[in-house]
């Protein structure tokens, strides 16, 4: 009797005691680890949300929030398009390398330019709260000088990339790259000692030459973007007025049928009181406007 009571106590508690603890054991893990990762995400929060006393309420209306977090995210961009064309840069030999050279500052530029739209979009809010205090008047002084801090430090690290990108150390670099794969081509060619001299001035020369090149068309290619803006920008305003000028002609044509069904109206109006006088049938018209108007004030007041 006592074997089969104990056998209905297992059947009834389940799981042996050590496999009970083995699974509470787990449990306490599984839940330690959601914690740990709870409280580094509400950290990083933290952190990230320090620099700006942001009310939470706020932040569903005001659209500084949604300019600040994409220009974050821009900015970050920036950032790693810096770090791989200085990789590129600092790691590779830019005269063999050029296409992924070109290619990678071509994107950093083009990322510098998308942040900068992103800031003077954020600057934008700022100012809007500056001149019209007392409408904000929800936003405390401290926020603003954060916001006001956000639009100066954003730009200094704008301002920073591009220094990086056409520092000192870079243009030397892509110098002596250039420079260097001259005089391996004329290291070739096997002459004497004075040809080789002369040969590493003219591979200097040639490395600047090649240098300023590449400068001039990254420039062309510059005015070549902007160009095609110009053009599409051109463009979408042809469009515009074209649009406009048609709704301005079917407001002439609308013009022409009111005014002539108006010549109708007082033709009609003059045989019914005998009389071709324009300015007293303006002023029965404008006297029968305010009855109307005055009567729809009595009833609907």
């Amino acid at each position: 009797m006592s074997s089969q009571y104990a056998t209905l106590d297992e059947e009834n508690n389940g799981a042996p005691p050590a496999a009970q603890e083995h699974e509470e054991n787990d449990d306490d893990v599984q839940s330690v680890s959601i914690l740990s990762l709870a409280s580094a995400s509400t950290r990083r929060r933290v952190v990230d949300d320090e620099s700006l006393h942001e009310p939470l309420t706020a932040a569903e209306d005001d659209p500084f929030y949604v300019f600040r977090e994409d220009l974050y995210r821009k900015l970050d961009i920036v950032e790693e398009n810096l770090t791989a064309f200085l990789r590129i840069v600092h790691q590779t030999d830019t005269a063999v390398n050029t296409h992924a050279l070109k290619d990678s500052k071509k994107q950093l530029k083009r990322n510098i330019k998308n942040a900068e739209s992103t800031l003077k979009d954020v600057q934008m809010t700022v100012s809007l709260v500056e001149s019209q205090r007392e409408k904000f008047s929800h936003i405390s002084s401290t926020e603003l000088y954060d916001r006001t801090t956000l639009v100066s430090t954003s730009q200094e690290r704008l301002n920073r990339a591009k220094q990086d990108m056409n520092s000192s150390s870079v243009k030397s670099k892509l110098l002596q790259d250039e420079r260097n794969k001259a005089i391996r081509r004329a290291a070739a060619s096997h002459d004497n000692e004075e040809r080789k001299e002369q040969t590493a001035f003219i591979a200097d020369s040639a490395a600047r030459t090649s240098l300023m090149m590449q400068q001039q068309d990254e420039t062309l290619e510059d005015l070549d973007e902007a160009v095609i803006r110009v053009g599409n920008m051109a463009k979408s305003i042809h469009e515009e007025l074209g649009q406009q000028n048609k709704i301005l002609n079917e407001m002439d044509d609308d013009l022409a049928d009111a005014e002539e069904k108006l010549g109708v109206v007082m033709g009609k109006l003059g045989k019914l009181l005998k009389t071709k006088d324009k300015c007293q049938l303006g002023t029965i018209l404008t006297l029968i406007v305010i009855v109307i108007v005055l009567l729809f004030l009595v009833i609907y007041t």
